[in-house]
């Protein structure tokens, strides 16, 4: 009885929607309305399936054409797993490569198919104990003004301090794209990746590789080189698009390293455009 009647209040909190959530409960709660509208909308012809990367890209403009399945921390495999399991398929999947090393997401998908998901859309179940330390929580924030990373901490987006910021979570991305990915961890997501995309194109459709832009500085870092020779290593079949084709002609700002800013999604666009009018028209044809 004791545990029905926390279940119960943790459901009525994540219905109030008390101003109380945290950054993590936010990103679950978008990236399950990603997925949950990906299931109800009508069929289209491309499919983008990433990380916040992709999904900082703004395809306005292709809405009937093209779905973002780009979740907020996530990896492209929790996108293909939505994909190859989804009602409908598209003609063309564009998988982004930049971070492999992340696992599939299983809950998230489960608990887009849910019934209060589906009906509340603003719905976080909130245990009664998360939900007493986040109002203790948010006193203490109130009391701080400390920026939050991949945000200008307040400050307007030309300022000084907005570009202090921006260069502290850039410094902080070197210092992690310094250091390759450990070799046995990526083999085995490239293995996985080889499973499902394969998978992808048994059932008819076809799959491109796309490495989105980061900050320059990062471009040819450890990391990010590894990870895109490794992947050319291993689909030299399939068609990849680099970040030195989607940036060709731009200087690439991004907000904090490695999300596009509007201006640099606006620019990244342009120079995909080809490519995607071609996938956009294939059903058609």
């Amino acid at each position: 009885m004791a545990l029905a009647l926390i279940v119960v209040y943790g459901v009525l909190v994540g219905l109030s929607n008390s101003g109380t959530e945290t950054a993590t409960q936010g990103y679950w709660r978008k990236n399950r309305n990603v997925i949950a509208a990906y299931a109800a909308i009508e069929p289209r012809q491309v499919v983008f399936a990433g990380s916040s990367l992709t999904a900082a890209v703004n395809f306005s403009g292709f809405e009937s054409c093209a779905y973002n399945l780009g979740l907020i921390g996530e990896s492209a495999l929790t996108g293909i797993d939505v994909v190859h399991s989804g009602s409908w398929m598209p003609d063309t999947v564009f998988v982004e490569v930049n971070f492999p090393e992340r696992e599939s997401n299983a809950n998230l998908i489960h608990s887009a198919d849910s019934w209060l998901a589906k009906r509340f859309p603003s719905f976080v179940y909130v245990p009664p104990i998360t939900f007493l330390a986040q109002l203790g929580g948010n006193a203490l924030q109130r009391l701080r003004t400390v920026p939050v990373i991949g945000s200008t901490g307040g400050a307007p987006a030309g300022s000084p301090e907005a570009g202090e910021v921006r260069a502290a979570e850039l410094a902080i991305q070197r210092d992690v794209f310094e250091t390759k990915l450990p070799e046995s961890v990526l083999k085995n997501k490239l293995a996985e990746f080889a499973i499902k995309i394969r998978e992808l194109q048994k059932s008819g459709m076809r799959v491109v590789l796309l490495e989105l832009p980061i900050h320059p500085e990062l471009e040819e870092s450890p990391r990010a080189s590894q990870i895109r020779d490794r992947f050319r290593q291993a689909f030299p079949d399939l068609r990849i698009i680099s970040a030195t084709e989607l940036a060709q002609g731009l200087t690439i700002k991004t907000a904090d390293g490695l999300h596009l800013t509007e201006e640099d999604s606006r620019g990244v666009l342009d120079n995909f455009l080809p490519e995607l009018q071609v996938a956009c028209k294939k059903r058609a044809a």
